[in-house]
């Protein structure tokens, strides 16, 4: 038990130090956040969250999508008939923040990066991009960047923090299509106590191993 914990512990630092700049964590789905559950399809130019959405609706551009139309778009692992955002091959949508932000987390699906179809985030502050070829990068062997829709590993939460506070992220796509939505992640005070929590179950399970030995004897 002592070495599993030991080796959970390295992988979530190796997560966290990923990026030179701002730390990055994935989590594989299925998941299902409902950030543009309100929504209704086909739609764009709308304030939700406290966020502005603008970009060109349709193809060439962007907008809201439910379900899976072969080779137009496809609803991220997990969702089924909820609502997400899709940009298409040569668009771009464009979150606008009321307020300064830190940190992105978004439920990345049927990720796009193998040279014919490249997604993008880039955000204006501190001129902070990502690509799925990135994460394959920084992630070896947990990253599908082959638009694979129902692989774990291609359709993944990722949140990134640390980073210089902004107000502006751009999606982008040149392909057909960059399948996304935002997700909400414990914050840090609570992923602490989670881990304490998970060291203390391992914790005590290495007491009962132990005693079960000793009576044994």
């Amino acid at each position: 038990m002592r070495k599993i914990l030991l080796m959970t512990t390295g992988l979530t630092w190796l997560a966290l130090t990923g990026a030179a700049s701002a730390a990055v964590t994935l989590t594989p789905g299925p998941m299902d956040p409902q950030f543009f559950a309100s929504e209704a399809a086909h739609q764009n130019n709308f304030l939700l969250g406290g966020i502005t959405w603008n970009g060109t609706v349709g193809p060439g551009g962007a907008e809201t999508e439910k379900g899976s139309v072969a080779s137009q778009y496809a609803a991220p692992l997990g969702m089924g008939n909820t609502t997400y955002m899709a940009v298409f091959g040569g668009g771009t949508e464009t979150a606008t923040w009321t307020t300064p932000q830190t940190s992105l987390s978004l439920y990345w699906g049927s990720m796009d990066g193998n040279g014919g179809n490249t997604n993008s985030i880039m955000i204006t502050a501190g001129s902070f991009t990502l690509t799925p070829a990135t994460l394959a990068t920084m992630f070896p062997g947990m990253v599908d960047v082959n638009g694979n829709q129902t692989d774990p590993f291609g359709n993944q939460l990722v949140r990134i923090t640390g980073l210089t506070p902004f107000t502006t992220a751009s999606f982008s796509s040149t392909g057909n299509a960059f399948e996304f939505t935002l997700a909400t992640v414990p914050e840090p005070s609570t992923w602490a106590m989670m881990v304490i929590g998970f060291a203390g179950l391992g914790y005590a399970a290495f007491r009962r191993n132990s005693k079960g030995r000793a009576l044994a004897v």
